[in-house]
């Protein structure tokens, strides 16, 4: 399936507008269209009062001119009469305040009330439109504005039950939860409150936990929708994913869903982008659709700078790089009023084509079939390690996803397509596998043990286990895998090595190793463990015992990766029919491959 196309908004124009649109629509080669996720209002306007007469005649329009359409569920968007009816399907902040009607994502996951008449409208949406629209997309961006935690009384009540179904028993919580700790022992299941407001540190077990049931939560509550769809529509269901966003376990998210989608606001960030495409693409190890492209300036940062021609070109292009099947660009239609009157469009304020219409043009005719990287490079990753590094650390500058990226950015620069890997993925045909700060490893510690090609593992990975707790032999059950215990560790900022005759600085944190097998490959020349191991090797794998830069990556990677090419503005995919490259820069460009000179033009993607 292909879909390139733009966000819609037609309850936003008078409908005298909308054959203008269209027929815009139809001159910049825009074959799909999303619409409908915050119509909620429109749609309904009272309790059980339906006026679908705009939808209809939009969509009406749009089939009638062949422009296929996405149909968002409109319940991020709960409209003030529900508000008004049931106050208590406000969520709740961490510090016990009411998060009130007025933006949008203001409701709890776990209400009730809210479930049924979330159920309701898209019972209404599906019978109505289920033999007409061409794909779904639940509700709209689930958790973003930190709309994934909740601390109301119904959260309370439903955690309560969810552990009840993990521990059976109070008297195991609290062993689980290490309640003799401050305190914290609970007598009955009534016993637990929010840690809300609290004067310091919360209990890291609980804070596990409750994330996780976080996500069963949303999960559940998605599930809901898309059986209520699946009963009227046979259309591919997808829901908007975020790029850097952590808060929701994104691989059991994607389970029951037909594709994922994404939406792309990276800006100039290419490599950021590059390794959200790939991680949307390992969630289902299927293509992905980009469903929301910025496309020009956004408006929530402290300055929002526009983007010169061309660019568009380029991030479209970039997504089909990593195995996309398309784009649609967020908006088509730019108004001058609402929240996102500061965000830019396809048309500018009067209605008119930008450059941006023909840049999006200019690259679907580029665009001829659909990528599937080769499986080379493995890099495990897991939401609930993001979340523990999160809960507490030794050194809170360290960020897990932006020391991920040199690495990830080091593979890539190398020329070797990327995976991100789960707990239960089939890792055998990659090449190499990289098991980043990876605090709990579970089940995925007997994949690197029978991984037969080389593993690369950092600090910070196998020191915890399923319950936030630290383990009494680090890496856990891996220490003759690798030759070699942690015994101690710390948040240095700086511990200097000398790997391959090159000077490399490690931060935020530092292992102390004893080495009982392993070879030692390089030592600390600074801080706490001088003159102690910090890259080892047993056999085929490897421990690095603090954070590297990309450059130090780069250096070691070359021992397993033969580098393709040597630049930082071109990327490259290797696919079962060889390889295809995309110039990065908006200005020609070239590079040696295969002792052969290239010169891409700008922005330029070809097959070599």
């Amino acid at each position: 399936m292909s879909i390139f196309g733009a966000d819609y908004y037609p309850e936003h124009w008078d409908t005298d507008k909308w054959p203008e649109h269209v027929r815009l629509m139809k001159q910049f080669g825009i074959e799909w269209v999303r619409i409908g996720e915050f119509a909620w209002a429109i749609v309904e306007p009272d309790e059980g009062k339906y006026d679908f007469s705009l939808l209809d005649k939009a969509i009406e329009l749009l089939k009638k001119n062949g422009i296929k359409i996405i149909l968002g569920t409109p319940t991020a968007t709960p409209p003030i009469w529900l508000v008004n009816k049931y106050p208590e399907i406000l969520p709740v902040d961490k510090y016990g305040r009411v998060r009130n009607f007025g933006s949008r994502r203001h409701y709890c996951f776990s209400s009730k009330v809210y479930r049924q008449y979330s159920q309701k409208i898209v019972e209404e949406y599906a019978k109505r439109y289920g033999q007409v629209v061409d794909a779904w997309q639940i509700d709209n961006e689930f958790g973003c504005h930190d709309t994934s935690f909740c601390y109301c009384e119904n959260c309370r009540k439903k955690f309560i039950e969810w552990l009840k179904t993990k521990y059976k028993t109070v008297e195991e919580l609290n062993y689980r939860w290490g309640n003799r700790f401050w305190s914290q022992m609970l007598r009955n299941w009534d016993d637990f409150v929010f840690p809300i407001n609290t004067p310091t540190f919360e209990n890291p077990h609980m804070l596990l936990d409750y994330m996780r049931f976080c996500t069963d939560n949303i999960v559940e509550y998605q599930n809901m929708q898309l059986e209520n769809i699946r009963k009227y529509s046979s259309a591919p269901i997808t829901h908007n994913f975020m790029g850097d966003f952590f808060d929701i376990d994104y691989k059991k998210l994607a389970k029951n869903l037909d594709f994922v989608s994404w939406d792309n606001y990276m800006g100039m960030d290419h490599y950021r982008a590059a390794a959200n495409h790939d991680l949307m693409r390992s969630l289902k190890k299927k293509p992905f659709l980009v469903i929301e492209q910025q496309s020009g300036r956004v408006n929530w940062l402290a300055s929002n700078e526009q983007y010169s021609k061309g660019y568009i070109e380029l991030w479209i292009k970039q997504a089909y790089l990593h195995g996309s099947m398309g784009s649609l660009l967020f908006r088509f239609d730019q108004i001058g009023w609402g929240a996102e009157q500061y965000l830019g469009a396809m048309l500018d304020y009067a209605g008119r084509p930008t450059h941006r219409c023909e840049d999006f043009k200019r690259a679907k005719e580029t665009i001829h079939d659909q990528i599937d990287p080769v499986k080379e490079v493995a890099i495990y990753f897991d939401y609930e390690n993001v979340w523990i590094h999160r809960i507490n650390h030794i050194n809170q500058s360290f960020r897990y996803w932006n020391s991920l990226l040199e690495i990830y950015k080091a593979v890539r620069k190398l020329g070797y397509n990327v995976d991100f890997v789960f707990e239960d993925d089939d890792i055998g045909d990659y090449q190499l596998l990289i098991v980043p700060y990876a605090s709990k490893l579970g089940g995925f510690t007997q994949k690197i043990k029978y991984f037969s090609k080389p593993v690369i593992m950092t600090c910070m990975s196998g020191i915890k286990n399923d319950y936030n707790w630290l383990c009494e032999e680090m890496p856990n059950d891996l220490t003759d895998c690798f030759g070699l215990e942690v015994l101690d560790f710390g948040g240095n900022e700086t511990s200097e090595i000398f790997f391959d005759g090159e000077k490399f600085v490690g931060r935020h944190w530092c292992d102390r190793v004893a080495v009982r097998e392993a070879e030692v490959l390089a030592v600390f020349t600074s801080g706490p463990f001088i003159g102690e191991a910090a890259v080892c090797k047993k056999g085929e794998k490897y421990y690095i015992a603090s954070v590297f830069d990309e450059r130090f990556f780069a250096k070691m990677l070359t021992n397993f990766l033969k580098p393709r090419f040597a630049s930082d503005d071109i990327e490259i995919c290797r696919t079962k029919s060889g390889f295809k490259v995309l110039n990065l820069k908006n200005s020609f460009n070239d590079f040696w491959i295969a002792n052969k000179k290239i010169v891409l033009n700008p922005f330029e993607v070809r097959d070599i």
